[in-house]
């Protein structure tokens, strides 16, 4: 053995992390995948929602479809030594247990020995990193994904672990983003001196962690607006909403009814609070509203606290904790009761067998929260707090009937709407039936373990959709390729997230369009789907490379030189016009409304002319991170200038995917008013001879291997665009010697030959 296999083998071993014996024992062994879900909380277990709630959820759906599932708990002093009672998980253990099932080494536990009692973030942190090493020596051959949420950046060290290689290449970090410190702190009006170094030290964690891990995902875009002010980067992560449960049918029995104590009258309509009994939830906001209703409401109301007691943070408050808070304010004035110790789903059956109900969501910031998915299934009243949390997650289940908004924090707007909702008792609102909110959780989940897999295998998770979606799986009549279609309507299923509007340029008989409008048809999360797609065509018949595209169909014949065939695009499209704007004409005329593009299809830019009005007249309009750029003439030798674009464009876009001839590109930087002089050149004046050789390379470099003749055509044809023909000539020459005559060089040639004379062959 040599002295550097020795030293290298020396070096595993002083690093090395292994459960101990006895617990190597309990451990199932499998190559199946093995996700790591780290979390302080767990409806089941602990009493909360939340982030609990969602874990939960999670684990039950990545259990069911083949996936182990292995929790590790932080914050807790309760130990589990990887024994489960929670069917779907293999095993449980606790941050606070790691030094008693692992074999830690002297350097493991010489970082752990440093820690103060208030050091627990650094020291969990590490504690879950070296329970990750365990499960990760352990599994060997399964693909392992790890989940931290953002809240203390318990991720930390592990994630830190992933990017210097220590966890290996079959282990995948993921954060989602809930609720950070600086977001709770601000949310708690909480701004404090004292241990302020703790909480900076917390703060960066989070942020690096949500930085720096494989995949990172956001709730709402409320969220991530709230951390990009904070300085955090988002341009990576990933929108999507968590699984939620779905809630069960009413049993009749009323089971929890009889279980706590409400002397409820018969007459009294009762009001639930519903969420931790806190500031940041509206605690204070909805006390004032009621003092401020006070004798106003005719009718007798019992009020009823579902939440966890907790202290309050307001200076003027404490040491109080909030039931001493509701007691103060409210004895002797309303009838109420305080129930916090139900599990979640223990508390959203009362609330069902409670119904018909008022329930106020009171909070003045919210992230995403479970508590309006939750009540927002059930037969109830809501008096929400307007808040972007609050909006995005009713109206993803479509819940809108018998909600009544205020201005968050203003307790005179939340008096109003309770009273409105006092005098409209009781009501039924129609709710999402069961079968939609099973759809709509059911493609959460989808998305998320299609980027779960994508991660693990380094796929790109939008370029083949998911096995479990319908798409459609006929060819459209058109110019667009089959793989190009299905990404069209997998794009508008799933991606689409109506920022802004889908434009078709060059729609012809309508194969991109009918694909999009597939897609947008069954898109859960845009609600306003009307005229969302634009078409634009000159919509008049062109022989020349129409009638081939055609032959064998029944549209063989049917058209000639100059006619239009607008008439048969409507028909097409016809079962999805609701959601297609139709603009025939020239589109350097026809331009654009300014309003924000989210894709732009482009097979229209089949001269120099038509290429700068597209620029000039849609790319302002591109949402930043993302508008995506669809050129579908990428690979055609003829539309050189869409390489020399491309490349000039390129400090803007990055190129997102292939699809068969066409190639896709993520707008990732905003444009300068300047970027391109197109309304000033001459044909290609703004262009060098170093640039399209630059340009070509690039194109080369991103499109498949079985395209690339077409680009060293295109090349050829650029240099034909320019009148010369000499490097024409000489280009062709290396084309043919490196591709051979194959795809469009013969084409090209062709040309070549015919403007030029002959080229050696």
């Amino acid at each position: 053995m040599n002295q550097l296999t020795l030293l290298n083998e020396i070096s595993a071993d002083h690093f090395a992390v292994r459960f101990q014996q006895p617990f190597i024992e309990k451990l199932f062994a499998s190559t199946e995948p093995v996700a790591i879900l780290v979390t302080p909380e767990y409806e089941g277990l602990f009493r909360n929602g939340g982030i609990g709630t969602y874990y939960a959820t999670l684990s039950q759906k990545l259990a069911a479809q083949g996936t182990d599932i292995i929790l590790i708990l932080s914050q807790t002093q309760k130990e589990f030594h990887g024994e489960s009672t929670v069917p779907h998980i293999r095993h449980i253990f606790s941050a606070s247990e790691a030094d008693r099932v692992l074999e830690l080494q002297p350097i493991h536990l010489a970082i752990l020995s440093q820690f103060k009692e208030w050091d627990w973030v650094e020291s969990e942190s590490y504690k879950i990193l070296f329970l990750i090493q365990a499960i990760a020596a352990h599994f060997k051959q399964s693909p392992i994904y790890v989940e931290f949420p953002d809240l203390c950046g318990l991720g930390y060290r592990t994630i830190q672990a992933k990017r210097s290689g220590l966890l290996g290449k079959n282990c995948v970090t993921a954060v989602t983003m809930h609720s950070g410190q600086e977001w709770l702190n601000e949310a708690h009006e909480k701004y404090i001196i004292e241990g302020g170094n703790w909480f900076r030290n917390v703060y960066s964690y989070e942020q690096y962690s949500f930085e720096n891990a494989d995949l990172a995902f956001f709730l709402s875009y409320f969220m991530e607006a709230k951390v990009k002010s904070y300085g955090w980067k988002t341009s990576h992560a990933v929108h999507l909403p968590y699984c939620f449960p779905i809630v069960s049918s009413l049993n009749k029995n009323r089971p929890m009814l009889a279980k706590v104590s409400l002397n409820l009258k018969r007459e009294q309509i009762p009001i639930v609070f519903f969420g931790r009994l806190e500031e940041r939830k509206g605690l204070l906001t909805f006390i004032d509203a009621l003092q401020q209703l006070g004798e106003k409401i005719s009718q007798p109301i019992h009020l009823i606290f579902l939440g966890k007691i907790v202290p309050l943070h307001s200076a003027q408050l404490q040491p109080q904790d909030s039931q001493q808070y509701i007691q103060q304010e409210l004895r002797g004035k309303f009838d109420y009761t305080i129930l916090s110790d139900l599990f979640s789903q223990e508390a959203i059956a009362l609330v069902h067998e409670l119904a018909p109900a008022i329930v106020c969501l009171t909070s003045p910031q919210e992230n995403f929260p479970n508590s309006s998915l939750e009540m927002g299934q059930l037969p109830v009243s809501l008096v929400v707090s307007d808040t972007g949390g609050f909006r995005e997650t009713l109206n993803m289940i479509d819940r809108s009937n018998s909600v009544r908004w205020f201005e968050p924090g203003n307790s005179q707007s939340l008096a109003c709407e309770i009273a409105s909702a006092i005098d409209a008792y009781p009501e039924t609102p129609s709710l999402p039936l069961r079968a939609f909110l099973e759809q709509v959780n059911q493609w959460l989940f989808n998305q998320r373990i299609e980027y779960m897999n994508s991660a693990l295998f380094q796929t790109s998770p939008t370029r083949n959709p998911s096995s479990n979606e319908n798409l459609s799986t006929s060819l459209l009549l058109g110019m667009t390729a089959a793989p190009e279609q299905v990404f069209l309507q997998d794009y508008a299923q799933n991606e689409y997230s109506g920022k802004g509007e889908i434009i078709d340029l060059g729609c012809w008989l309508g194969s991109a369009t009918i694909s999009v409008a597939k897609g947008l048809e069954k898109n859960l999360k845009v609600t306003v789907k009307d005229k969302r797609i634009h078409a634009y065509d000159i919509f008049i018949w062109e022989p020349s490379y129409m009638d081939n595209c055609v032959k064998g169909t029944s549209l063989e014949g049917r058209y000639k030189q100059g006619d239009s065939f607008l008439d048969e695009f409507v028909r097409r499209i016809s079962p999805w016009s609701h959601s297609i704007e139709v603009y025939p004409g020239d589109v350097v005329k026809l331009g654009w409304n300014s309003r924000p593009i989210e894709y732009l299809f482009v097979d229209a830019m089949k001269s120099w002319e038509l290429t700068k009005s597209i620029f000039l007249n849609f790319y302002p309009h591109l949402i930043p991170m993302t508008s995506l750029v669809h050129y579908n003439d990428f690979a055609h030798f003829y539309t050189a200038w869409i390489h020399l674009l491309i490349y000039k464009l390129k400090p803007y876009f990055k190129h997102h995917c292939n699809l068969y001839q066409a190639a896709v590109f993520q707008y990732v930087n905003p444009l300068p008013s300047n970027t391109l002089l197109l309304n000033q050149d001459t044909p290609f004046s703004i262009f060098s001879y170093e640039d399209i050789e630059r340009a070509f390379e690039y194109s080369l470099e991103i499109v498949t291997e079985e395209l690339r003749p077409n680009i060293a055509a295109a090349k050829v044809m650029a240099f034909i665009h320019w009148g010369d023909l000499k490097q024409a000539k000489r280009e062709l020459i290396q084309a043919r010697e490196k591709f051979g005559n194959i795809l469009e060089i013969p084409e090209v040639a062709k040309l070549l030959s015919t403007i030029g004379g002959e080229v050696d062959k």
